[in-house]
């Protein structure tokens, strides 16, 4: 029998991109650089982005993108991304032009595991609804400010097209790695920052699912974990406050048939769960 090597993936989110003249800025660039180095040190050729590279500034967004992407370009592999609500300051299809996407929630296989990749912001201020179904939901939402004008909801129309996403990968016995720039629980995330508006919906109907083993995401940026019926939800700390939690520098996460562990920057294993 043949020994696969374990699936892994660089992992970065809410980078923060900003040109406010500050150092941070040539900070962030260089933490940036670091990070790819650490990661092309151990081989690693694919990477996760779960949302918010720039801040969204009004008058510099534009420039702020061209200049974070510029960054990512320079790492040498694939990079996956998720929209996060700073990215989406940013006109929805320009910047999924730039990011290279088709749609901001689609999915990709790899070694037996499927990744699907969410837009929790689908319903929000962020997207103009033509759906007369999802517009009243938005209206509904807003009606209460707790929730957070800069977080939004999953739509009917990705609402199927992940029960369908689910139903295949039963069907393939893959295992599925939720990606999402919100958090899914309130226990991962905190009420400054929000999570998804119908984030009760979402995972109930992740817990439905047998194939669905965990939930990463970013958006809280102090990171939490939490685990509900058997599903492993991990919110990883932003990469803009790596001062307050150094492992948001070259986190690794890797994946076997039943296990996942993340790694610093250090190549240390610092979180690590079982996926039954």
């Amino acid at each position: 029998m043949t020994n696969i090597a374990p699936l892994r993936f660089g992992v970065i989110t809410d980078i923060h991109y900003t040109l406010d003249g500050s150092i941070a800025t040539e900070q962030l660039a260089a933490a940036i650089r670091t990070c790819f180095a650490s990661w092309q040190k151990r081989g690693i050729t694919q990477a996760l982005h779960l949302g918010d590279c720039i801040r969204g500034d009004e008058q510099f967004k534009y420039e702020e993108l061209r200049q974070v992407l510029a960054l990512l370009q320079e790492f040498q592999g694939e990079m996956f991304h998720v929209a996060g609500n700073h990215c989406l300051l940013m006109p929805r299809q320009e910047l999924l032009a730039a990011l290279g996407l088709q749609s901001t929630f689609y999915s990709f296989a790899m070694q037996g595991f499927r990744f699907i990749v969410l837009d929790g912001l689908d319903v929000s201020l962020f997207h103009p609804q033509a759906d007369a179904e999802d517009a009243a939901l938005l209206a509904h939402y807003l009606q209460h400010p707790q929730l957070h004008d800069y977080c939004g909801a999953i739509g009917k129309m990705q609402q199927a097209w992940l029960q369908a996403e689910l139903a295949s990968a039963e069907r393939a016995r893959e295992t599925v790695i939720i990606l999402s720039h919100l958090p899914l629980l309130p226990e991962v995330s905190a009420e400054p920052y929000g999570l998804l508006w119908n984030h009760q919906e979402i995972a109930a109907l992740l817990s439905a699912s047998s194939t669905v083993k965990a939930c990463l995401s970013g958006h809280y940026h102090h990171g939490a974990y939490a685990v509900r019926n058997g599903i492993h939800f991990m919110t990883l700390p932003a990469f803009s406050h790596q001062a307050q939690n150094p492992l948001a520098l070259g986190m690794v996460l890797e994946l076997e048939p039943s296990m996942l562990r993340m790694y610093n920057q250090y190549n240390e294993v610092v979180f690590c769960c079982t996926l039954r």
